[in-house]
């Protein structure tokens, strides 16, 4: 087997779900490097040699005197080339780290921040997180705070783990530091990114220790019986270990698993050093008596109405109602992520048969309408769907066509981001009905354009031609002083440009796109205009290189 192909079997062994078995093809990548070395493969390997490394802390299968031996010829590999040695300083700091060496893990966190980043380096997103992490372990709560705000405020493009791994690793920093606020914005803003992802158990640690320990044991319960099918899936040994001491302080029956998972560690580094974190951990006291995570937005009076009557069916739809209410305040004032959350609380409440055969039916309306919005805030379109569906199925009576227009475009335009193209065109198409109706002209045109964009996804070339027709037609009626109107002009012939590109007609599409561009020109929109431009050079080029 050639380098190339072991290089690529290793960085797909080194991912699964026991990375010591990429050590033997590893070896042998190695070795033949070694045997004839290939500058054009230098970077690949040396690339190679930090994902392997960067598992250690992750899976105890990996042995620590060859990880040790790995890293001396990383580093010893980076030295003859002349790179930076950030990653090899990155690479020692996580292992000293995870030893339990206090002073080695310093002396290389300094390192690797002092030495210049390259193309070797760890990505500077996923560095940031466990530079906030190293800060807090060591009792600087107020330097990790100033790096997750510096971080926040200039997002490494790319990173997967920012936003929201850089908020969980710096909660107990906010909390730290007295920020209470800021740390119940960055629970919610971080956890609302990965709680439909079974992949961050270690995210979902984070959170659950972070509501145990700030007097939210009812949120850390809803956690651990969301997420502790997680254990499950193919995760690291550390994510489980984490997973499984945060659970531990809410549901003992977690804790025998961690200290199992803590000792499998600590066989391979030959010390009891993740057994004593785990142990402090389950003994950690609270950081705060109580953090309220949402507020009581005005439903005191009802709380402690439910609190005085738990089985009260009368009290807890006055709370659910209140919080309804609270939601919409929310809402109201662009805080969407609360507003999500709250609405989720009730209907969780309304769960509970007794209390939603007292439902009122406008409160519902109320409750279905601010989900859908906030969803759509949120950019949470399998969320928002199911909501838009509800909202069209209890339309209220005062509401107008353009209202429903509006509904059903949004409906059209979920459904196309989750490839369900056809059924996009059929909302999308009665949602400019409405539009019709209302008179709004514009809304029409783009409630058709959009149709027909989703019928060009699904191959029906006729279909979309037929629904373009007709929004020029709608196009012919708008004001020619409407400073609107070239807008839509433009974009119904850029979107007929494309149908007719896949219709092969390649003459007719740089014609159509061409009076696009002029028609984005002449409004100003020079963005839109440049890139029909650009389509616009590259189909003439593709028509001379054909000859045609």
């Amino acid at each position: 087997m050639d380098l190339e192909l072991l290089i690529a079997q290793v960085d797909r062994l080194v991912f699964g779900a026991d990375p010591a078995l990429a050590l033997e093809p590893f070896g042998r990548a190695v070795a033949a490097y070694d045997a004839e070395p290939d500058p054009e493969q230098l970077d690949s390997l040396l690339t190679t040699f930090g994902y392997v490394v960067l598992q250690f802390d992750e899976y105890p299968g990996l042995p620590l005197d060859r990880t040790m031996e790995l890293l001396d010829d990383l580093e010893r590999r980076h030295r003859a080339a002349g790179n930076s040695l950030r990653i090899v300083h990155f690479c020692r700091w996580l292992v000293a780290r995870h030893l339990g060496d206090a002073e080695t893990a310093e002396a290389q966190y300094q390192a690797c921040l002092a030495a210049e980043r390259d193309d070797f380096a760890w990505c500077e997103g996923c560095e940031q997180v466990y530079q906030v992490r190293h800060l807090i372990e060591t009792g600087r709560a107020a330097e990790a705070v100033a790096v997750t705000e510096a971080a926040f405020a200039s997002p490494v493009d790319g990173c997967h783990q920012q936003p929201q791994a850089l908020l969980a690793a710096a909660l107990p920093a906010y909390v730290a530091v007295g920020d209470l606020a800021a740390a119940a914005d960055a629970h919610r803003v971080a956890y609302r990114l990965v709680r439909d992802d079974p992949d961050e158990l270690f995210a979902h640690a984070q959170h659950i220790r972070f509501c145990v320990l700030t007097g939210n044991l009812e949120r850390a319960r809803e956690l651990v019986q969301r997420h502790a099918s997680g254990l499950d899936a193919q995760v690291s040994s550390a994510d489980a270990l984490a997973f499984c001491i945060a659970a531990g302080r809410v549901d003992e029956s977690f804790t025998e698993q961690a200290w199992k998972l803590a000792a499998g560690f600590d066989a391979r580094n030959g010390n009891w050093h993740q057994s004593e974190l785990a142990r402090a951990l389950l003994a950690e006291r609270p950081w705060v008596a109580s953090l309220d995570l949402f507020g009581d937005g005005g439903c005191a009076e009802q709380l402690a109405a439910v609190a005085a009557r738990p089985d009260d069916p009368v009290a807890g739809w006055a709370l659910a109602k209140a919080r309804i209410e609270m939601a919409h305040r929310m809402h109201l004032q662009e805080r969407n992520l609360e507003a999500a959350e709250i609405g989720e609380q009730v209907l969780g409440m309304l769960t509970d048969s007794a209390v939603s055969s007292l439902a009122e039916a406008e409160s519902l309306r109320v409750l279905r309408n601010v989900l859908f919005a906030a969803y759509l805030d949120l950019n949470e379109p399998a969320a928002a769907l199911p909501q838009a569906e509800l909202v069209l199925a209890d339309v209220p009576p005062d509401a107008g066509p353009e209202w429903l227009g509006m509904v059903l475009r949004k409906k059209g335009e979920l459904l196309e981001q989750l490839n369900q193209d056809s059924e996009a065109v059929e909302a999308l198409v009665a949602a400019a009905a409405q539009y019709a109706l209302a008179g709004e002209l514009h809304d029409q045109v783009a409630a058709l354009r959009l149709a027909a964009q989703s019928a060009r996804y699904t191959g029906s070339l006729d279909q979309a031609e037929g629904l373009l027709d007709e929004a020029r037609a709608v196009v012919d009626e708008l004001p020619a002083d409407d400073l609107r109107s070239p807008t839509s002009d433009a974009v119904v012939h850029w979107e007929l440009a494309l149908v007719r590109d896949m219709q092969g007609r390649l003459l007719e599409a740089i014609e159509l796109a061409t009076v696009s561009a002029e028609l984005y020109e002449s409004v100003g929109q020079l963005e839109s205009a440049s890139n029909a431009r650009d389509y616009i050079a590259d189909r003439q080029e593709r028509l001379r290189a054909s000859g045609s």
